[in-house]
């Protein structure tokens, strides 16, 4: 019997505050129950409209940084994405918290999958990491018919910093990936370069990085035409 949800576990999820494990239940949760979906959605309304209202003014003058889920996009996006997922069944399989997807996801991957899009929305080193090991994974398994899978990873809010030309160590391997698996595209957030563009913050990416412009719009394309999605 899965965990009743309550509302403070419901706001911890709206503002991404829950480890791998507690996130995974929650999706699990939301994937089987449509009124808690529409709660969820609801929720993150709300927030962005007290966002929106009142920004909180950070120590230093300056504005607070917006969550993870800020950077995604606008609620209603997230919401719309929610509901399609739940309808695919793409959502709750994905353990947040692993290094590499488990044998048995990425054998349902290749049995119905015609292609598998990786979400980074993290800048942090090990997160990094492990959407690459994930995306290098899949790009060199094979369908139940013996052919390639298409793989997308994309990256917007922090994760854009893996595509940046001035993580020499990343770019040196990214560019050894796209040589070995022709059949992985990487993809960086174009709405995420603008915000930081605006804040000052120069964005030049590396060349084996496609931009796309909005991260949300092509998460949802894909999902239309059957891929899986995974949130690394």
């Amino acid at each position: 019997m899965k965990r009743e949800i309550s509302d403070e576990l419901l706001n911890a999820f709206a503002d991404n505050e829950l480890d791998g494990a507690e996130k995974a239940e929650v999706l699990e949760c939301i994937a089987a129950d449509a009124g808690l979906r529409a709660k969820v959605c609801e929720t993150w309304h709300l927030k962005e409209l007290v966002r929106s209202a009142h920004p909180l003014a950070r120590q230093d003058g300056g504005r607070k940084k917006p969550s993870s889920w800020r950077l995604f996009g606008l609620p209603l996006a997230a919401c719309l994405l929610l509901m399609v997922g739940a309808g695919s069944g793409w959502l709750a399989h994905e353990r947040y918290d692993e290094a590499w997807i488990p044998g048995a996801e990425l054998k349902s991957i290749q049995a119905r999958s015609s292609g598998v899009l990786l979400h980074l929305v993290s800048g942090d080193a090990a997160d990094i990491d492990k959407a690459l090991r994930k995306a290098e994974q899949v790009a060199a398994a094979r369908d139940v018919n013996g052919g390639i899978i298409q793989v997308e990873l994309v990256a917007n809010g922090p994760g854009i910093r893996m595509m940046q030309v001035d993580n020499a160590g990343l770019a040196t391997r990214i560019a050894k990936m796209r040589e070995r698996h022709k059949n992985l595209r990487l993809i960086a957030c174009n709405e995420t370069m603008n915000r930081l563009r605006e804040r000052g913050v120069e964005v030049t990416l590396q060349p084996a990085v496609d931009v796309v412009p909005s991260a949300i719009e092509e998460i949802a394309t894909r999902i239309d035409q059957g891929w899986r999605y995974l949130q690394v």
